[in-house]
């Protein structure tokens, strides 16, 4: 055989093997799902080349990775993304994907990107033709593991997911560059949970379970007695630091207070107080059971599947926290960092003296910190002497202050409806006198200027 024909001969080989190749790859697009654009199917659009965009199928896709060609194509694949180094390797019957260095840049998380230690999810395609759709993952920071299970359909990815009992400090150490506190403070208990998410919906359901939570080393005590700063805006909406305490002259004890006000408060911003203990778990659940389903499509559109921060959820001694130590940042970290100064707050200072100081420090409008502001500026009177409903008024409008400054103080239009339903969960209040006081009229002081 002359050298031609052996060369003839290995390049028809080459060209068979190529066939098979490439025909084996479009057995295993087709059957994945990749290109399945049904009604409802959920595709991306994908650029293979400069001017070509294809509709690819996302579970499809995830399909097709996880299956042996497809583990086999990517296995060694590396990538530099917004989410940090990608590796990508196969593990057996796994495909692993290690994000090292590895960052989160999300405003919803934190105003700047954060470090996070190296994590590697692992995913494994159930074996049998049945359990072709069902993938086991992992996702491995170390310390912490999130197991789910996730089942793939034309339209959905439906994840089962469990978070075991894990140690708190070392959920806050996987975002201590998020938490400062989270490296000196002393972090005790554990916290598991558990839930269901269904993509690219974003609609979901858990539960979260917190035992033995408890805080030490960031000098709350300091605040059981005497004077402290925190931060107050201005009419005009610029910060300033104000100077609160025993014998300040804003300052209002228990007896200057009332017992209106204060009952007023927690029947609109924590009915639970005397209960929790500086978090209330039933209300961290129906937050993350609540879905921006607006702001979901959104992030799936800009970035795919993240998602939105939960609302709500803020006891009033996490609302301290806010005034006092973490500012208004709308963030998961400023979350987690009120967190701490919660829980360490019930400990180090009690019920009575987180609600003297919430009292005297929670902003009601622009240039209005603390109740003795808010009584003279909005009704012309001390604390002590507000009427029931009026009481409720102020505590009505605690979630937006300056929207009701604007909109019913400017405009000199109480908004009498919220007020009412405030005073009727003041349940201190016997029903016939919340009935009765419920009928008075609610009248604002005349403005500044104008008295």
């Amino acid at each position: 055989m002359d050298l031609r024909r052996l060369a003839l001969r290995v390049l028809l080989s080459l060209l068979a093997l190529t066939a098979l190749a490439l025909a084996v790859l479009a057995v295993g697009v087709v059957t994945s799902g990749v290109f399945d654009r049904r009604a409802g199917a959920w595709t991306v659009p994908v650029t293979l080349l400069p001017g070509v965009t294809v509709a690819v199928n996302v579970p499809g896709a995830l399909r097709l990775a996880t299956s042996p060609i497809g583990r086999r194509l990517l296995d060694g694949r590396a990538a530099t993304t917004p989410l940090g180094h990608l590796r990508v390797t196969r593990n057996g019957e796994s495909l692993h994907v290690r994000c090292a260095p590895c960052r989160l840049n999300d405003v919803r998380l934190a105003a700047h990107t954060v470090a996070v230690p190296p994590v590697t999810l692992r995913v494994t395609r159930r074996a049998g033709v049945e359990s072709n759709n069902v993938l086991d993952v992992a996702l491995d920071s170390g310390a912490v593991v999130v197991r789910a299970v996730a089942t793939l359909s034309p339209s959905a990815i439906d994840i089962a997911w469990t978070l075991p009992p894990t140690p708190l400090a070392d959920l806050y150490r996987v975002l201590a560059d998020a938490v400062p506190e989270a490296k000196f403070a002393r972090i005790d208990g554990r916290l598991q949970a558990h839930g269901r998410l269904s993509l690219p919906s974003l609609r979901q359901r858990s539960e979260v379970d917190i035992d033995g939570a408890e805080v030490g080393g960031l000098n709350t005590e300091r605040l059981a007695g005497g004077w402290f700063t925190f931060r107050c805006s201005t009419a005009d909406g610029s910060p300033r630091t104000l100077t609160s305490g025993e014998g300040e002259r804003g300052w209002l004890d228990a007896a200057a207070l009332g017992p209106l006000l204060p009952a007023a408060v927690l029947a609109a911003e924590d009915q639970r107080f005397w209960q929790h203990a500086g978090f209330d778990p039933v209300e961290i659940t129906q937050a993350l059971a609540t879905i921006d389903r607006d702001g979901a499509a959104a992030a799936l559109a800009a970035a795919g599947l993240r998602t939105p921060l939960p609302r709500g959820a803020s006891t009033l001694t996490q609302q301290l926290a806010r005034t006092l130590f973490t500012g208004p940042e709308r963030s998961l970290a400023r979350k987690l960092r009120e967190w701490l100064y919660a829980v360490e707050m019930e400990r180090t200072l009690g019920k009575e003296r987180i609600l003297l100081l919430y009292l005297n420090t929670v902003d009601w409008g622009p240039g209005l910190c603390g109740a003795r502001a808010a009584a003279r500026h909005y009704f012309g009177k001390r604390v002590a002497q507000l009427t029931p409903l009026e009481a409720a008024w102020l505590a009505g409008i605690l979630r937006a202050p300056h929207t009701a400054h604007a909109g019913q103080f400017s405009a000199a239009r109480p908004d009498a409806t919220r007020a009412r339903q405030v005073l009727m969960q003041m349940r201190d209040l016997p029903r016939p006198q919340r009935e009765r006081a419920a009928q008075q009229p609610l009248v604002f002081a005349a403005p500044r200027g104008a008295r």
